[in-house]
């Protein structure tokens, strides 16, 4: 190259990511000019290639893709060889087999080198699977004779054993956080193969919200992909498939979720970012019980509902408030903020209550709110209690473990019109009739009522009274009715707290048992304290109701209130008769009085009164 001239780059990109980039040089008079042009198809549409209707290969390369297209009534196997010390991951990311034909007919069984099945993929099975093992494998697709299209896409890469060509992936535990590809913002190396498994707190489902995600475009996500599952494996529901460029608003059924990135060996980008949190599952709110301390999530659309913010709630210390307010979380320590213990029976149970500071000045236009958790140990088992009061209204109650039972009132003994209103305004000494009903629909379980007892507060923390404790029942009111499969029936008599306010709150444990098991729980009646932990149950579970509030006026005040009202009026009429008699003969006689004295006096001057001007 003569003296005086210089090279001049030029860079042209076009974003397309179906292109790669190509390069000349040409020299004009000012100097060389190097011009990058993106002109030929990419590695992503180099594996794009047609469908091979081929009947099995031995395949030796570290790597490799492979469409296969099959027509009916074959029997074909790839052998896939590796050496001994590499790992072989085999990932399906299509699944097209004839679908009105069943496995033993038509089937992909994947085995290693020893010939022991690593597993098999029917025509029903999920798109995605993965294998993997030491050495080789091989991949046998059989057929049946039905007229069909079937297509598969796997693709295979081998690496050093102990050693994954990508470090990601793991599990989580929390209420929020972020998961993201390695490397984001920057671009995801090839082979990436990362599972993410995510768990939230009990009673909960997760909410994923994926920022940006931008991997090799496909219409069925062939190369490169995120799976999402619904629950703790990748063996759960599969939730979504994502590829391309986009973004997703993902939700649970579950506290857990499992998510998969898989790349191969082409065309990197830069990811995926989500965004994750734990909701209740329920409108209002969950609980989830540990070993030293519960975790409650409230729903923040019921919380805006009844115009409050999480910056005002707090514990029954009001120095203890959300430990996050996205989602709005409280750790309620076993030993602090103003948990209260209580040890009864056999069991250990501890309370608190969130609830909203009281507004200031006269008046307020929103709804006192509490939200009551409990956890009861008793042994080996762990009992989540939770229920939420507006305005002391029970509004939702449930028992948040493995069974949720509900409480309700009925007009009669018939059990066949419930009481729907809230608070339920009795008569005193009126016949109450409850039923608690599993709600599960399963035919072979039965509910006993084991202990229920009442309280004037809705957190329970005053004194109750028991109407049967262990199976025994200690009202003389009490009455168990016949119970049926799902749910047992009582009544009593109401009363009322002597001293206290008019209403009355219930809580009862029932044991939930099979109905077929004659030695259970649910058949043994009353049991002495030291034979309470004899026989089988299923399960135990609280349920809670209330208010009752005695109507402000039965007939029987209403006449008795009339009766003192009219002797009140009599006996006051009488009285102020005998008032005015008197005062007026006071009035009389000070008159005469007067009068007489006046004329003894001499005449003198008198007082006349000036008109004013």
């Amino acid at each position: 190259m003569g003296k005086g001239y210089q090279h001049t780059h030029i860079y042209i990109y076009f974003s397309l990511p179906i292109f790669k980039a190509y390069t000349f040089s040409i020299m004009p008079p000012l100097g060389w000019l190097t011009i990058f042009f993106v002109l030929v198809p990419s590695l992503a549409q180099e594996k794009v290639l047609p469908i091979e209707e081929q009947c099995g290969a031995v395949l030796t390369d570290p790597f490799k893709p492979l469409q296969i297209g099959l027509a009916a009534d074959k029997d074909c196997t790839w052998n896939i060889e590796r050496p001994a010390n590499e790992t072989t991951r085999l990932v399906f990311s299509v699944l097209n087999l004839n679908p009105n034909a069943d496995c033993s007919q038509e089937n992909v069984t994947v085995t290693d080198e020893n010939l022991q099945v690593l597993g098999v993929l029917c025509p029903n099975s999920p798109n995605i699977s993965v294998f993997e093992t030491v050495g080789g494998l091989s991949v046998r697709v059989f057929t049946d004779s039905s007229t069909s299209d079937r297509y598969l896409y796997m693709f295979y890469n081998s690496f050093p054993t102990g050693s994954e060509p990508v470090s990601c992936g793991g599990d989580m535990r929390g209420i929020s956080g972020t998961i993201s590809s390695p490397n984001y913002p920057g671009r995801h190396p090839d082979f990436a193969f990362c599972v993410w498994h995510l768990d939230a707190p009990k009673n909960t489902k997760i909410q994923l919200s994926f920022s940006e995600i931008f991997i090799e475009i496909d219409p069925l996500c062939r190369f490169d992909f995120i799976a999402v599952y619904d629950g703790p494996s990748t063996s759960a529901p599969l939730l979504d498939l994502l590829c391309g460029r986009t973004t997703a608003e993902l939700e649970t059924s579950s506290n857990s979720v499992t998510l998969m990135l898989s790349t191969d060996y082409a065309n990197s980008y830069f990811g995926f970012s989500a965004n994750y949190k734990a909701l209740p599952k329920s409108n209002t709110s969950s609980l989830s019980c540990s070993g030293n301390e519960m975790t409650v999530i409230i729903n923040p659309s019921y919380l805006e509902n009844l115009g409050y913010t999480a910056d005002e709630l707090t514990l029954t210390d009001a120095s203890c408030g959300p430990s996050s307010s996205n989602p709005i979380a409280f750790v309620v320590p076993y030993q602090a903020c103003g948990t209260v213990r209580k040890v009864e029976d056999h069991t250990i149970s501890y309370t608190n209550t969130i609830s909203a500071s009281l507004a200031k000045g006269l008046i307020t236009r929103r709804k006192q709110i509490q939200i009551i958790v409990t956890c009861e140990l008793d042994g080996n088992t762990t009992l989540e209690i939770m229920y939420t009061t507006e305005d002391d209204i029970i509004q939702e109650q449930r028992d948040t473990d493995r069974f949720d039972v509900g409480l309700s009132f009925f007009t009669s003994e018939t059990f066949v019109t419930p009481v729907v209103q809230s608070p339920y305004y009795v008569d005193l000494n009126q016949t109450l009739f409850l039923q608690a009903t599993l709600h599960l629909p399963d035919s072979q379980l039965t509910v006993f009522t084991d202990s229920c007892f009442a309280s004037s507060d809705p957190k329970f923390q005053a004194s109750t009274y028991d109407l049967i404790r262990q199976g025994c029942a200690k009202d003389n009111t009490y009455h168990t009715f016949p119970s049926g499969i799902g749910f047992a029936r009582f009544s009593f008599n109401a009363f009322k707290f002597l001293r206290t306010h008019n209403s009355v709150y219930l809580k009862c444990r029932v044991v939930i048992c099979d109905s077929d098991d004659e030695a259970s729980r649910c058949n043994q009646g009353c049991i002495s304290r030291h034979r309470r932990d004899l026989g089988s149950s299923k399960w135990k579970s609280n349920a809670v109701v209330g208010p009752i509030r005695l109507s402000h006026h039965t007939q029987g005040e209403i006449s008795e209130s009339i009766s003192e009202k009219d002797g009140s009026i009599a006996g006051h009429s009488s009285l102020y008769l005998f008032g005015v008699l008197v005062l007026a003969a006071n009035v009389l006689l000070l008159s005469l009085v007067a009068l007489r004295y006046s004329r003894k006096q001499p005449a003198a001057y008198r007082y006349h009164p000036v008109p004013t001007q």
